[in-house]
């Protein structure tokens, strides 16, 4: 396997324990989730699932900030407490997970249940010289000292110059421009959403950077083998975790950095000055959660992703393609175990979709390379429609096939609600005989008639050249 590290600023060749260890990023929980969030979660969320299918334990924890400024800000402007507003959005984000087969992760910390060993962190890194105290009108800011660790800027690549322009308002109170906050002092704002917490500094609550460096290493240990996040978190926020990691702990903390890149909306940055934020569930909702999956990773993840109505209704045809050629192979599958016709005979060919699956592999072995293995579907999906609609093949390898299939597809996070075709009964059987009887007499009411029975109880019967086929009706 080969991933890009994005401190290497290079492939590397990567070989995996048994078990690995994933930290990704969360959200800060203020407000809906957009698709942005979404792309990161649906992306490693897919990482997650290839490594287990690769026979590897993944330990992945996926934190939630819920204390921070903006959560604050609308705790006041709606008169609630900080933690009604984050535990609020929490819950709507991981609805919103669910839309798109994102599963839990192992562990989903909040920073207000680890307060005390955020406390801890901060006060070992003031006693070591990394960082600082300064007065504050409510007690003590502390404060990360830059220039305290030499390999700065190595993860963003990020000049000092360029650093020190990143700091458009300078604290006087710093020693550097480029500090950046571990505790923050409490202000009135804070104190109104019930956002403060005791500290040695005072009452105060921590910076936004310290949270992933205790949060991280308390359920990972360090080092761990991926950390990930959208491209806009490498500087300042994964650089500023890098350098207090460090220095907590005196190791590298992170073996492999990986970093997303945007979702565009037809050619334009996502923001709330322009109006065009696309909330999960707008397009769960529109298109459905797992098209909006198929979306997300029909590019490769350090590419830009661009939304639009035309490139979704691309998505969502792509995707029903992949659908038609799970439904043909369960529809015959039914077909067979009810009728028992054939199938079983070793004369019927052989469907094998070994070299698919080793060639979708081969793909997300490639710096997980999504799009790459969803041709390799489509190529699969095309044989498979082929020799199931065309010829006779044995039912163990129809059977394996669909395994496969459906296996692959469960990897990228696609079709793993979906409902077999159910076995008939005998009444059934015969009901279907029945209509086909009446179709050669040419009596379509009748036909017609048992047809809308079946429709009745859920199944649509389909006529191909291969005799009656059925399979569910989609609620």
């Amino acid at each position: 396997m080969r991933i890009y590290n994005t401190l290497k600023k290079g492939y590397e060749d990567v070989k995996f324990d048994k078990i690995v260890k994933m930290y990704v990023c969360g959200i800060t929980a203020y407000d809906y989730s957009h698709i942005g969030h979404a792309r990161s979660a649906v992306f490693f969320d897919t990482i997650r699932r290839f490594l287990e299918y690769l026979g590897h334990e993944v330990i992945y924890v996926q934190n939630f900030t819920d204390v921070d400024d903006k959560i604050i800000k609308r705790a006041v402007e709606e008169g609630k407490t900080q933690k009604e507003v984050a535990d609020r959005f929490i819950e709507e984000f991981l609805r919103d997970m669910e839309e798109l087969n994102v599963r839990r992760a192992t562990y989903h910390p909040k920073v207000t249940d680890h307060i005390q060993e955020i406390i801890e962190a901060v006060k070992r890194l003031v006693e070591a010289g990394y960082a600082y105290e300064v007065e504050a009108e409510n007690g003590k800011d502390v404060y990360f000292h830059v220039p305290s660790f030499e390999s700065y800027g190595k993860l963003s690549g990020i000049s000092l110059d360029e650093l020190n322009r990143h700091r458009v308002e300078p604290d006087p109170r710093k020693k550097d421009v480029k500090d950046f906050a571990l505790w923050k002092a409490a202000k009135e704002d804070d104190l109104k959403a019930e956002a403060v917490f005791d500290s040695p500094w005072g009452k105060g609550r921590p910076g936004w950077h310290i949270e992933c460096s205790v949060l991280s290493t308390k359920y990972l240990g360090t080092p761990f083998d991926i950390h990930g996040g959208g491209k806009d978190l490498v500087f300042p926020h994964h650089e500023n975790e890098r350098a207090q990691s460090f220095a907590l702990y005196g190791v590298e903390p992170v073996r492999y950095w990986l970093h997303n890149d945007f979702v565009t909306i037809e050619g334009e940055k996502m923001s709330k000055s322009l109006g065009n934020i696309i909330r999960i569930r707008d397009g769960v909702r529109e298109f459905g959660g797992e098209v909006l999956r198929y979306f997300l990773i029909s590019a490769h993840y350090r590419t830009p992703l661009d939304y639009s109505r035309d490139a979704m209704e691309r998505a969502n045809k792509s995707y029903e393609a992949l659908l038609n050629t799970v439904q043909l192979m369960d529809m015959e599958l039914a077909y067979m175990e009810t009728f028992r016709e054939y199938g079983e005979s070793a004369e019927g060919e052989t469907l094998d979709l070994d070299e698919y699956e080793k060639k979708f592999v081969q793909a997300m072995e490639d710096d997980f390379n999504t799009p790459r293995a969803l041709a390799v579907l489509h190529e699969a999906s095309t044989y498979i429609n082929r020799m199931v609609s065309g010829s006779v093949v044995t039912k163990d390898s129809l059977q394996q096939a669909f395994d496969t299939f459906i296996r692959l597809c469960n990897i990228l996070g696609l079709f793993e609600k979906y409902k077999r075709v159910p076995v008939l009964s005998q009444e059934d059987v015969r009901l279907i005989k029945e209509r086909e009887e009446a179709r050669k007499r040419r009596d379509f009411k009748k036909a017609d008639a048992i047809r809308d029975g079946f429709r009745e109880k859920g199944i649509q019967l389909i006529d191909t050249p291969k005799g009656t086929r059925w399979r569910r009706i989609e609620v």
